[in-house]
């Protein structure tokens, strides 16, 4: 989908070339114009590329940026953005008159008055907009269209630097070559032969018809959402009932919020949510409570536990025994009874923070080998594998709400927050939310007097910033993720809220 937007931006930007501006540009940069000399002509073709890839930026990657402030995306404005492709590519495709058309020009004066690679890189900007001059094509409008509709910025740069690409390419190619006699017949041609527009828009009408059918059978894009902060000093955030709760870093104090009320104390550690209950450790016991009033339920022995999970019939935690990590479950309804162990490691292999959704609780095991995201069907104990790295990415902290996994997926070229299908062990539908650096620093890639390590190599972190994705949790609309960052002056542990997407 994006190479067809791409293609068809490349496309309109160089139809462009046939408007009255188009031919002033190459008349303006010409050695025998108000350049005068073919070193000034370079100097100012070179302006007017920075210009116009500036102004491309600027319309396209600006439509982007503003629908992802109004929150466009999605099916509805996908299918926006399909409906004006193709209505772009039908009028292209018959060569229409364009409606409505902009009948405006670039100043001309400026070219008197100013130094020629100043009013170069001005008229860049102007027709890099696109819409400050003659609109020489449908798909200026269909991409304009698409871009906001998308809310997706990366998209609209894109777009924008492939569509300043092409308002670029025949003006620097034409230009110099107006000192030669070929040249000159060149650019004659381009306003005695009609028909090369017409195809270009033909092209170009195909192209916006790919992307329209790419977006409409492969789904918009995924955005990279803008995380906003839930808390500047927490960790492990939970989920449930329509409230947070998460761990201040440090190991001493918790924090409940309902949705609407303001944040408040818990007396134990390590908190989780379920529909309407909260537990949290106090000592080696795990202290079951309500949510509407933090009165206990019931006090569960359990020795050594971290990191618990609740739903309205299990209670799961991790503990460490007999040098090894293992995960423990005990039905609510039967709470004296003997807690059954679902998972044991031995030697280095670790297990993560569990999160339960029903009767299901999921969790990532780390071994020397692979990387696994596990499924346990409490009732049954029997286990599932939906995710799995062998020798690559880390896959780490899952959580799991009705058919969406929420997960950190971390390897030397960077972090991301994926969200996806329950199960789907391809992870081929799996969608970005939010991506940072990769959480340790390589070296410079140099060792001694030998040059750098080869293809593939990964690239170096920022410098005196180590950053780690970690815990996460997962709401109807919401995504949750602790952040960590190590620097020389000390580490801060937030938690990062995103907008979900399906």
């Amino acid at each position: 989908m994006l190479t067809a937007l791409v293609l068809a931006a490349l496309v309109a930007g160089v139809a462009g070339a046939w408007s009255p501006c188009g031919f002033s540009m190459v008349d303006t940069f010409a050695p025998h114009g108000y350049a005068r000399r073919m070193r000034m002509t370079v100097v100012s073709c070179a302006a007017f590329a920075v210009g116009a890839l500036a102004g491309g930026v600027a319309t396209f990657g600006g439509l982007a940026l503003l629908g992802q402030a109004l929150g466009t995306g999605g099916g509805a404005m996908a299918a926006v953005a399909v409906a004006a492709l193709l209505v772009a590519a039908a009028g292209d495709a018959a060569g229409r008159r364009i409606v409505p058309q902009v009948r405006r020009q670039v100043p001309e004066s400026w070219r008197r008055v100013l130094p020629v690679p100043l009013a170069a890189a001005l008229y860049g900007v102007l027709l890099g907009l696109g819409f400050t001059t003659f609109v020489l094509s449908f798909a200026v409008y269909a991409l304009a269209a698409a871009c906001l509709a998308l809310g997706v910025p990366s998209v609209g740069v894109a777009v924008g630097l492939a569509f300043a690409a092409g308002r670029i390419l025949p003006v620097v190619v034409l230009a110099p070559m107006q000192a030669t006699e070929r040249g000159v017949e060149l650019a004659g041609a381009m306003g005695d032969r009609p028909g090369v527009l017409r195809a270009l828009r033909a092209t170009g009408g195909v192209a916006l018809g790919a992307a329209a059918l790419a977006l409409a059978f492969g789904g918009a894009p995924a955005a990279a959402a803008e995380p906003k902060l839930l808390s500047a000093s927490g960790t492990d955030p939970s989920a449930g009932g329509g409230a947070l709760a998460w761990q201040r870093p440090g190991g001493g104090s918790s924090v409940f919020q309902r949705a609407g009320a303001k944040a408040m104390g818990l007396p134990g550690s390590d908190p989780a949510l379920g529909p309407q209950t909260v537990v949290w450790r106090e000592g080696n016991a795990l202290v079951v409570a309500r949510q509407d009033n933090l009165a206990p339920l019931m006090r569960i022995d359990a020795p050594g536990a971290e990191e618990p999970a609740i739903s309205e019939r299990w209670l799961v935690w991790r503990a460490r025994e007999d040098g090894g990590d293992v995960l423990r479950s005990v039905e609510l309804v039967a709470p004296d009874k003997p807690s059954v162990v679902l998972l044991r490691t031995s030697g280095s292999d670790r297990l993560g923070r569990p999160s339960v959704d029903g009767d299901r609780a999921v969790l990532h095991l780390a071994t020397r080998n692979a990387s696994k995201i596990v499924e346990i069907y409490l009732p049954s104990g029997k286990g599932f594998v939906l995710r799995r790295s062998t020798g690559g990415p880390l896959l780490l902290n899952p959580s799991e709400l009705g058919d969406r996994l929420l997960f950190v997926r971390s390897s030397l070229e960077g972090q991301s927050l994926l969200i996806g299908p329950r199960r789907s062990r391809s992870g081929k539908d799996d969608k970005r939310l939010y991506r940072t650096g990769p959480s340790i620093r390589r070296d410079s890639g140099v060792e001694g007097r030998r040059g750098p390590h080869g293809p593939g190599y990964a690239p170096r972190g920022r410098e005196g910033v180590r950053t780690m994705l970690w815990t996460t949790a997962l709401t109807a609309d919401r995504a949750y993720v602790t952040r960590i960052s190590v620097r020389a002056r000390g580490t801060r542990t937030e938690i990062l809220k995103l907008r979900r997407r399906r």
